[in-house]
């Protein structure tokens, strides 16, 4: 009976996740769907970009509330259990993998036939809404893939891995490193532009600029 609860907690995060907020706000605002203009991305930066700053900043931020919220209500108010998983608790397991399934459903929306946004607003709320340090190692890991390696896909990379790495420490359960990886999955297909060859996205110093790491690209 838990572990139906559970599976329904999740899927109903990833089905909040999926809710399309930055896209919906383009339709309402300026009657233009963002799968059509710009980078064809239905994310926050594309509706910056491409409709308003103001309404872009909005659904930015509508996206990073799902992120946080779905992971503060998982962890506060589930059901606590009686187990450990490798060393974490019920609500602590539970609360990651919701936290995953949210930036998998902006990734991945049944809503707009399993496309969606790049999950960095998702992203960055689930992992702050974890642990308010995670901002700082988000920032470091991301920072030193803008900088060093001029390259998107590293900087995503590394901003998820130092932040699980620092978790895995600090709280003391391999579930972080479990979330490494999971996070990996759903988030570095969404930096890869399809019209490169492979080996090129993941080339170190692929851009020449920083300011072009932050340009929309169709993909």
């Amino acid at each position: 009976m838990i572990l139906f609860e559970d599976l329904i907690i999740i899927i109903c995060s990833y089905l909040i996740g999926a809710i399309p907020f930055s896209y919906i706000i383009g339709i309402v605002v300026s009657g233009k769907k963002l799968t059509e203009i710009g980078d064809r991305n239905p994310g926050g930066w594309n509706l910056i970009f491409n409709v308003s700053k103001t309404w872009g900043i909005l659904g930015t931020l509508l996206d990073f509330g799902k992120g946080y919220l779905i992971y503060f209500f998982v962890y506060k108010f589930l059901n606590p259990g009686n187990f450990l998983f490798f060393g974490a608790t019920h609500n602590q397991l539970i609360a990651m993998l919701s936290g995953v399934a949210v930036v998998a459903g902006h990734n991945y929306s049944p809503y707009l036939k399993f496309g969606g946004g790049k999950g960095l607003a998702s992203f960055f709320g689930f992992l702050i809404a974890l642990n308010p340090y995670n901002l700082f190692f988000i920032a470091i890991g991301m920072l030193l893939g803008l900088l060093w390696a001029k390259n998107m896909i590293w900087s995503v990379t590394m901003g998820i891995i130092f932040p699980g790495v620092f978790l895995y420490f600090y709280i003391g359960s391999v579930i972080y490193l479990l979330m490494i990886i999971l996070l990996i999955l759903v988030m570095i297909p969404k930096q890869i532009n399809r019209s490169l060859k492979m080996s090129t996205n993941f080339k170190f110093r692929k851009e020449k600029t920083i300011k072009d790491l932050f340009t929309p690209k169709i993909r």
